[in-house]
This record gives structure tokens, sequence and C-alpha cells, in this order.
């Protein structure tokens, strides 16, 4: 873990900082408990993905964010307020920062499935093939194309600004992608409501640190 440092760069025009992102994953879910594929629907927040959202809150009181982008899928939007805490600023919802669908899986285990005979594009979804989808559902390339569009719009609102992403373990690999610069699939999935966090400068982008879970006293168990 490195230490948050405000770079700064002076032009003609004066002082320029540089855009802060920090990215958190929603706080655990009952059907997070019983591994349950939840994409674009919802199941509520436990008591543990409450508690441990306020204490990822505790952290962001020194962080002088500007504005909160969230997913509008509930488990997310929820883990926005609480991570708002008093600030005085706004919780945007967008479209674009939803999760993965899994269509006419969603609610199911992958193990139910397979008793069923289906489920079998599950395991090479999560492995990051690109172009297969779940009945209904969607694939990671179109996911990685919607992310990318709604990353283009917040970055281009958030110049020179600090802000927080809430969103969900598919589509944050597709946001750490879009920051990577398509460096590959992203295998790693982030715990819920670590945090991770990039400089931006002038389209470059640097991750200072990645799934960071130092205010947990504990070892954190990653969230499926």
């Amino acid at each position: 873990l490195k230490c948050n440092i405000i770079i700064k760069y002076y032009t003609n025009e004066g002082e320029i900082f540089l855009t802060e992102i920090y990215l958190t994953r929603h706080g655990q879910t009952v059907w997070n408990l019983t591994k349950r594929l939840q994409g674009s629907g919802n199941s509520e927040l436990t008591e543990e993905g409450i508690e441990r959202a306020k204490i990822l809150s505790e952290r962001l009181k020194s962080i002088d964010l500007d504005c909160i982008y969230t997913s509008p899928i509930k488990r997310a939007y929820e883990t926005a307020l609480i991570l708002k805490g008093n600030k005085n600023i706004d919780v945007i919802c967008e479209e674009g920062l939803r999760e993965l669908s899994f269509g006419e899986y969603e609610g199911y285990t992958e193990e139910e499935l397979l008793k069923e005979g289906r489920g079998y594009e599950i395991s090479k979804i999560f492995k990051g093939e690109m172009n297969i989808r779940c009945p209904k559902g969607e694939t990671l390339e179109e996911l990685y194309k919607r992310v990318g569009i709604v990353l283009d719009k917040i970055l281009a609102e958030s110049n020179n600004k600090k802000i927080l992403i809430v969103s969900h373990g598919m589509a944050l690999k597709a946001i750490v992608n879009y920051f990577r610069k398509n460096e590959g699939f992203f295998e790693e999935i982030m715990g819920q409501v670590t945090l991770s966090k990039v400089i931006s400068d002038k389209g470059e982008f640097k991750f200072e640190f990645i799934n960071d879970g130092s205010h947990f006293n504990e070892n954190i168990k990653l969230g499926w």
C-alpha cells in the first residue's frame, strides 16, 4: 500500500491537480453467501455487508470526494449511500456500471444449473471468454463496451476531481481493464468494499493500489 500523495503539475495557466478515481465493490449480500448468480438482479445486503461498508466509510472520511458514481442496482446504491456518510456530495446512478447480466441463470447457483444440464457457459465467462452469454444475458464484450462508454463520460465530468465508483465483481473487471489499457482479462475478483485507487493524467492511468482491505483488521475473505 502506497501513501495517498496528491501529485501536482504546473502550467502557464496555473496549478493542475490530477484526477483521483477510487473503486469499490458493493457489500456482501444474502446471495453472495450461497453463491447465487445476482447479475442485474438483486439480493439484500447482509448485516456484515453493511458493517464492512461502514468501516470503509470511516476510511473515506479523510478523502475529500467530489462525487460518488454507482450502479443503480440496489445492493450497490445502498452501499454508496453508506460510503457517502455525512459528506455533502452527490450520489449519481449510472446504468453503465450495472453488473453483467446472467439472464435466465440469475438466482441460481452454478451447481444447481449443472445438475439440470445447463449453466456450462458460466465457468467460461468467469475465465474471460468474451463472446459467450447465458440465455438472455450479456457477453463480456458487451459489458466492456458499455463500461467503456460510461467511464469516458464520468472522466469527462470529473476533470481534476476525486471520485468514487461503486460497482460489482464482473463490472469491476471491465473497469480495471479500461484503466489498464486492455492489458488482458483481469482475473482477480475484488473483495467486497475493498478499495482501489487510480490516478488519471491526460488519458494515462496509474494504479496506486488495487483491492486493498487494510481498513479491515484481518485478512479479508474475497467475495465470490
